[in-house]
């Protein structure tokens, strides 16, 4: 199925306000609110909607350090190496990329020691993960998460 221009408004609106009323995206995209309802169905149920969420400022809830770590990683263990990160807390999200780029993911910690205990005793507790380049983040700028109207 390919997306209309009705389909790309909703799925727009949604990512601005996940919590819109169908009835106020029926007004915007001049449709009935039950047109929208099961516009929004069909997206979540093909896929293309894959869930609604809630995107916390980590620094409100209590977490003080946000990282970005690129890993060098041995590729016959990607799928291991992939189950592994999913299930940790800390990782907000993990990419494999092309090329000599490895993973890279993101995360999230209350401190300097749980980012040093994460990065020797779980990272580097699976195996076929190398080395680990650690970025720590300064400042936000910019994040399609945190100010979808930005992108």
């Amino acid at each position: 199925m390919k997306l209309d221009d009705i389909d790309s408004k909703i799925i727009a609106m949604l990512q601005e306000d996940g919590r819109q009323s169908y009835s106020d995206i029926a007004k915007a995209v001049e449709r009935t609110e039950v047109t929208i309802r099961r516009r929004v169905k069909r997206l979540k149920d093909e896929g293309y909607i894959k869930r609604f969420t809630v995107v916390l400022d980590p620094m409100k809830i209590g977490k003080r350090i946000r990282a970005i770590i690129r890993v060098k990683t041995a590729m016959k263990e990607a799928t291991l190496i992939s189950k592994k990160l999913r299930a940790f807390k800390e990782v907000d999200e993990a990419y494999f990329l092309d090329g000599a780029c490895g993973l890279i993911m993101m995360v999230t910690v209350d401190d300097l020691s749980e980012l040093r205990m994460f990065l020797e005793k779980r990272l580097g507790g699976i195996q076929g993960v190398g080395d680990a380049e650690t970025c720590i983040i300064l400042e936000e700028i910019k994040s399609a998460l945190s100010d979808p109207g930005a992108s």
